[in-house]
């Protein structure tokens, strides 16, 4: 939510709300790479703004330093002067202009002078191309077109001011029974204002520290400027609908994808066409580590299955992932303040070796793992880890559930022992839980579908982690 939350709108300035969702990555397929004839994701930004106009009965008003990319069909507009008593009549959205030609075209109706080598003419403006301009002078039965090529002949043509025809604008038709001044608020949806996630992490080979820092990155491509804004982020919770010619069951209509929000406690300024970095939370700095190898038997699917509106409910898939299929990693675990939890995005991680503390060493880019109170940075792969991954499952169309039983097993080969973390993806539906019954250890939810089981292995030994989900659509 981009914000002048805490300007005076009766000394003239705007107050404003957006929403901003963030840009989603591409769905992975399970044969590798992106995935094809998938719909986007919807994302953008909703705006609400506060605003003082002034109304005449039945009047015509006209606003400024709106969004370029805004949707009018999904404008509303209401007086908070005067609630229920002001009405629309009729509303147009006037794009921007932005060459001579169109600023001139936004003219047409209007009183201009036409300065030529032989004087300067004064009428009114009737038609426009880029070789000649049509003006209409005189008055009564004088009146007559005068047609004036722009090839020279035209010098300079002065139009009238205080008519902002070159920046977007919404004008309505508007009819009220209090005239004079309103205090009305204005939303819209708009695109050009999207976000990600970004992370830094550096490792203190020798302190075992961490240095870690989380910023969202916002892009302003909306044409206006923002500012003195409370910014709002959303990752995910836009409704995600099913892709034309692809199969979709009748009782599966688009749903919404787990919304998470996070609002960033200080003002900031959004200039358009402007990359802006602000925090999401304070850096911690030396911040105390703990090492786990975390394990993933299987990809996580859940996004691809949103972006086609398919159903997860093929029992024949996933039901067996053979060992040293999966993925294990070393990774790094800091505790963050308050049970916070980040938004998905890209983490750059770099080390302080022990023999150079002076130095910096790049180790790579991954996803940051993240859940409540905890973040995760990947340090490397983890090859004395393995593990297989077994299901048998069951879809009851009439009860829209399915039910499927999961047994994973896991294996240090090394010989030291290791504290591990198995990350299970409940990819199939967003609407999911797990029978607490038939958990072998107990789970951590990591995400909105993101299981996480913590286990502890010696060298050489194996553990099996089970349990039974129910689905439902």
């Amino acid at each position: 939510m981009l914000a002048l939350a805490t300007t005076d709108v009766a000394a003239g300035g705007a107050q404003t709300t957006i929403t901003v969702w963030a840009t989603p990555p591409p769905p992975v397929s399970a044969y590798g790479g992106a995935t094809y004839g998938n719909a986007p994701q919807a994302s953008g930004a909703m705006i609400t703004e506060r605003r003082e106009i002034d109304v005449a009965k039945n009047g015509e008003v006209r606003i400024t330093g709106i969004a370029s990319t805004m949707d009018p069909a999904t404008v509303q507009l209401r007086s908070l002067t005067d609630p229920g008593g002001l009405s629309v009549s009729e509303q147009r959205f006037m794009p921007g202009a932005n060459t001579p030609d169109e600023i001139l075209a936004r003219h047409i109706g209007d009183q201009v002078t036409i300065v030529t080598a032989k004087g300067d003419v004064t009428g009114t403006l009737r038609s426009v191309d880029p070789q000649a301009l049509v003006l209409e002078v005189g008055a009564a039965d004088q009146r007559r077109l005068q047609v004036m090529r722009r090839d020279g002949y035209v010098q300079d043509i002065r139009m009238p001011a205080g008519k902002a025809v070159d920046k977007p604008s919404l004008v309505w038709r508007l009819a009220t029974k209090k005239t004079g001044k309103h205090t009305v608020e204005l939303t819209y949806r708009a695109d050009g204002l999207t976000w990600s996630a970004d992370y830094l992490a550096i490792y203190n080979e020798a302190q075992k520290t961490i240095d870690f820092s989380a910023w969202a990155t916002l892009k302003n491509a909306t044409g206006t400027s923002f500012d003195g804004a409370e910014l709002t982020l959303v990752s995910g919770g836009m409704p995600v609908a099913p892709t034309p010619g692809l199969q979709v069951y009748a009782h599966n209509p688009p749903r919404p994808m787990p919304a998470t929000r996070f609002t960033v406690p200080t003002l900031v300024h959004v200039g358009t066409g402007e990359s802006v970095q602000v925090e999401l939370m304070p850096p911690r700095v030396a911040a105390k580590t703990r090492t786990v190898v975390t394990y993933e038997a299987i990809q996580d699917l859940s996004a691809n299955n949103q972006m086609t509106g398919y159903l997860g409910n093929d029992c024949s898939m996933l039901t067996q992932t053979p060992a040293g299929q999966g993925r294990a990693e070393v990774a790094l675990e800091i505790d963050l303040p308050a049970g916070k939890q980040l938004p998905d995005g890209r983490v750059r991680v770099f080390k302080r070796p022990a023999k150079s503390p002076d130095r910096l060493e790049m180790l790579g880019e991954d996803q940051l793992r993240s859940s409540a109170g905890l973040a995760r940075v990947k340090l490397a792969s983890h090859g004395e880890l393995i593990g297989e991954r077994k299901t048998t499952c069951n879809a009851d169309e009439r009860a829209r559930t399915l039910t499927e039983k999961v047994e994973v097993k896991v294996e240090n080969k090394g010989k030291q022992p290791i504290e591990a973390v198995v990350r299970e993806f409940m990819w199939r539906t967003p609407l999911w839980r797990v029978d607490p019954a038939d958990e072998s250890i107990r789970s951590v939810r990591a995400g909105p579908q993101v299981n996480e089981y913590r286990l502890t292995l010696p060298a050489g030994a194996k553990k099996s982690v089970t349990y039974t989900v129910v689905y439902s659509w």
